[in-house]
């Protein structure tokens, strides 16, 4: 039985599963891991822990489109190469804080939008 997309109620608010639980929980380890071997010298040990939090925030607590978190992930793989590139000695901590600020602008747009179903969207 086929339903029509136009039919299928989008659900609301935030939400997580058994799936994401293990996602963090091997983010968070190979954060541990990183952190044990290379030690806190270039930060190295954040950037899974980073990328996966901001994809939770983005997926389930968020809930941006497809299109938000594709401009947010090229401008983390850009901003990361330029950084390395450029400013060996600080990138993580300059990749970091650009993708935060990109991050809350893009969850204030999406939060602004008409079409937003995140967290408190039904208090609107």
């Amino acid at each position: 039985m086929n339903i029509p997309i136009s039919k299928v109620k989008k659900e609301v608010g935030f939400r997580i599963n058994l799936v994401d639980i293990i996602f963090i929980t091997l983010l968070a380890s190979a954060s541990y891991y990183l952190y044990t071997i290379l030690g806190s010298s270039e930060n190295l040990y954040l950037l899974p822990l980073y990328v996966g939090f901001t994809f939770f925030l983005f997926c389930n607590v968020f809930r941006l489109r497809t299109k938000e978190e594709f401009v947010w992930t090229l401008f983390f793989l850009l901003s990361s190469f330029m950084t390395y590139t450029f400013f060996h000695a600080h990138w993580v901590a300059i990749t970091l804080g650009f993708s935060s600020l990109l991050q809350a602008v893009l969850i204030g747009f999406a939060v602004r939008s008409s079409g937003y179903r995140g967290v408190f969207a039904k208090m609107r």
